[in-house]
């Protein structure tokens, strides 16, 4: 089971938690809640793991927990980009807890009682939460050309790799969790994948994870070796047509891991979309392959993306004097979409 996400986001906080940044900015608490409640949730992981708990609940679950550890990650970096004024931490303390009352619906009272549950968890049969990979906010701006672009080259190219290259919080996520949901994409790929290749990669658990969106995982594949399972999905996605989303790609090291089960034959009807902040990650996976280049929004684009966050879409009018103070926060976020929607 990739525990990735949340050790990534840990260490980011006990960083920002040693450099003692949260106590300037008022923060500190709700960060320290924050960090607790991964601790636990990273414990929960680790013994579901140990006790090989692996249904279609299960798998929800660890999804949605680890959706929320890179939410809570891309918050803290956000933060730590922002130089934020004493009125904008309320945001921060904010969304920071909202994080933190998410993770804590997968709590299951005291220590006794979660024991309890963590036996009989494969038998459970939970209403979930939320879909995942989860809907895109539909406050995103200049979207739809890199959408459309991407789309097309995906669908009518003859490109096997296509990648999207940006830095952090400009919203490649967001970006390929668009494709994703896209309509003409879902009619024109029989079958479609969305995974994560962390830091800490995993490669066997990518390859499941994978088989499982694909509806072909049995429950023989876990005794198989390695080399056996990652014959599957490359003999699988060679004869099908699929569309294989791997986002935040950290390293060229962390991409060859699980590569031996991604064919690389020209005329094959499979694609990859591959996500990185890192161009020589993506060039690395295909050099032939299309790459896309997010660029930082410019004032304009980025007042826009404000203005649909902060106010109700009824409202016509900026009330006055709020759009000076509005372009003042603005101004330090830089261009980037996450610093602006945070």
């Amino acid at each position: 089971m990739d525990f990735s996400a949340i050790s990534s986001v840990l260490q980011t906080i006990g960083r920002l938690l040693t450099m003692e940044v949260t106590s300037l900015w008022g923060v500190k608490d709700q960060v320290e809640d924050l960090q607790r409640e991964l601790t636990w949730m990273q414990r929960f992981l680790k013994k579901v793991d140990a006790r090989k708990l692996d249904d279609d609940v299960v798998r929800s679950h660890v999804a949605e927990i680890r959706e929320l550890a890179y939410d809570a990650e891309d918050v803290i970096q956000t933060f730590a980009l922002k130089v934020a004024p004493k009125k904008e931490r309320r945001h921060f303390q904010s969304r920071i807890t909202n994080l933190t009352r998410q993770l804590q619906t997968y709590k299951l009272g005291d220590e006794k009682s979660r024991d309890e549950a963590f036996s009989s968890y494969s038998n459970q049969r939970q209403e979930l939460r939320r879909p995942y990979p989860h809907i895109p906010d539909e406050n995103v701006v200049r979207l739809a050309d890199d959408i459309k672009k991407l789309v097309s080259v995906l669908v009518d190219d003859f490109s096997l790799y296509v990648s999207i290259c940006v830095l952090g919080g400009l919203g490649k996520t967001t970006l390929a969790k668009r494709i994703y949901h896209n309509s003409q994409v879902i009619d024109h790929f029989s079958r479609l994948t969305f995974a994560y290749v962390s830091q800490h990669c995993q490669k066997r658990k990518v390859w499941e994870g994978i088989l499982y969106d694909l509806k072909i995982l049995d429950e023989a594949d876990g005794k198989i070796k390695d080399e056996a399972l990652a014959k599957k999905l490359y003999d699988f996605l060679r004869k099908n047509k699929c569309l294989v989303i791997i986002d935040d790609i950290w390293s060229t090291d962390a991409w060859d891991l699980p590569k031996p089960a991604f064919p690389v034959i020209r005329d094959m009807r499979s694609k990859f979309l591959l996500t990185s902040r890192h161009r020589e990650v993506v060039s690395h996976a295909d050099r032939s392959g299309y790459l896309h280049e997010l660029q930082c929004l410019n004032d304009k684009e980025s007042w826009e993306l404000f203005q649909k966050i902060a106010f109700r879409q009824t409202e016509n009018t900026v009330y006055t004097g709020m759009e000076g103070l509005g372009k003042k926060m603005i101004h330090h976020c830089a261009g980037l979409p996450l610093a602006i929607s945070h």
